[in-house]
């Protein structure tokens, strides 16, 4: 295996934006139970992940600097209040990192980071161009920050029997997905580029594989592709199954072309497949994150293109029988018109309701009404209904996007959030709602 280490840059920023919180239009929320929260600097950051520890929250983000795009992790207590955050880089000239998910192992206190680091391939005699490798961390946290224990950059390569720590004909870009420990082992899920070493392919397939935690020995890999861009998203072990979500692109069948969602069940040991099923419509469905809800598994998205797009809500069981995906349509007004919504995240209430986090993308930023895209939290019965007196929605005056919702044992939630406040400053944000999942809204 190729394995490089590069020692993150750990620093704090020196100049942090913090807000109050927005006041609600309605006195009727108890202020001691819920908060608005913001986290950031003078450049622009972007929520991805959220993890809720013992002691607070952890959020992993994506901040952008004039030069390149570097993983961003804050830490807050249980109210929000920021206690540290750092920075963390592959260190190679030129290069882009951008994270997708993290996984806390608090048996050993283990941070688990998955994403991905663009730079230029330096094993080919082409024109230097930006290639992509699954950049994996393995960290500590503490009081004060985080140290790294291990960091890999990695791209996938048909043989593996070379013992040259170089790159070599064979090589393809790599993206990280989504990052589980299991036993003192790691599933990660990502992509690969279809084809040759030729940087012209552009199709991609699934990529599953076990590592160590240790980044030292890979115990297998799997390569799933149906021809098109196929993409992995998540991870799932559910009561001792081990299933993981893509989107596949198609040229006929469930989706009648378009984007579709694919849920496999696979061997832990092994690698090997213990089942799967597609799921579509007529239109792209896009999925994004899936838990699991027992029994079964749910999963949150987005269905539609172009203007003309809502959250959905897919239920499979866990054989992963047939299923249909529930669209998401929210009336706003008597004539019928709908927002446009886009679903990134869910969480399941004790009830069995739901609650999809996402974005709001109907607003037109007219003079009356100078909103954009806005955080939507879209509220349904176990099978999808939307409960539409209970929708809300939370935004700046530019454009915000709901990122990651958990849901906590006294029936809260936490939401994880992109807020725009003009100009190029973007910055994360955590939103605590009360038990009837309302939070403060502008």
């Amino acid at each position: 295996m190729n394995r490089k280490f590069y020692v993150p840059i750990l620093g704090f920023l020196a100049t942090i934006w913090l807000f109050g919180c927005a006041n609600e239009d309605s006195n009727s929320l108890d202020t001691s139970e819920v908060f608005i929260k913001y986290y950031g600097s003078e450049s622009q950051e972007e929520t991805i992940d959220l993890l809720e520890l013992s002691d607070g929250f952890l959020l992993l983000g994506s901040r952008t600097d004039v030069d390149n795009t570097d993983f961003y992790l804050v830490r807050t207590d249980s109210a929000g209040n920021r206690i540290w955050e750092g920075i963390i880089d592959n260190d190679t000239i030129g290069t882009t990192d951008i994270p997708s998910k993290m996984y806390y192992d608090d048996v050993n206190q283990a941070l688990y980071i998955v994403g991905t680091s663009s730079f230029d391939r330096g094993d080919d005699n082409l024109e230097k161009v930006q290639i992509d490798h699954m950049f994996l961390l393995n960290l500590t946290l503490s009081a004060t920050g985080f140290t790294a224990v291990d960091t890999l950059i990695y791209r996938y390569y048909d043989q593996r029997n070379s013992t040259d720590p170089t790159y070599v004909p064979g090589f393809r870009g790599t993206t990280g997905a989504d990052i589980l420990e299991v036993g003192g082992q790691l599933l990660v899920l990502g992509s690969v580029e279809a084809g040759s070493n030729d940087p012209s392919l552009t199709d991609n397939s699934i990529l599953l594989m076990k590592i160590s935690t240790d980044f030292q020995t890979i115990e297998w890999e799997r390569v799933k592709g149906f021809a098109n861009d196929d993409f992995g998203r998540s991870l799932l072990e559910a009561n001792g199954r081990y299933y993981y979500m893509g989107a596949i692109t198609t040229t006929s069948g469930v989706g009648n072309g378009g984007v579709d969602v694919l849920v496999e069940e696979f061997d832990f040991t092994s690698g090997n497949e213990n089942n799967q099923t597609e799921y579509g419509s007529a239109n792209n469905d896009e999925p994004f994150n899936m838990i699991y809800t027992n029994p079964g598994i749910a999963i949150a998205g987005t269905t539609g293109t172009g203007s003309s797009q809502f959250a959905f809500l897919l239920r499979v069981s866990s054989n992963l029988g047939t299923s249909q995906i529930r669209e998401l349509s929210y009336p706003v007004d008597e004539s019928g018109s709908r927002w446009n919504t886009q679903g990134a995240d869910l969480a399941q209430t004790s009830s069995g309701d739901f609650f999809i986090i996402g974005t709001v993308n109907s607003f037109s930023d007219a003079a009356d009404d100078p909103r954009e895209n806005e955080v939507v939290l879209i509220p349904t019965n176990s099978i999808g209904e939307v409960y539409e007196g209970d929708v809300q929605e939370y935004g700046s005056v530019q454009s915000d996007a709901g990122n990651a919702i958990i849901r906590r044992a006294d029936g809260t939630m936490i939401i994880g959030a992109t807020v725009h406040f003009g100009g190029s400053a973007t910055m994360m944000s955590l939103m605590k709602t009360n038990r009837n999942g309302e939070f403060f809204r502008n």
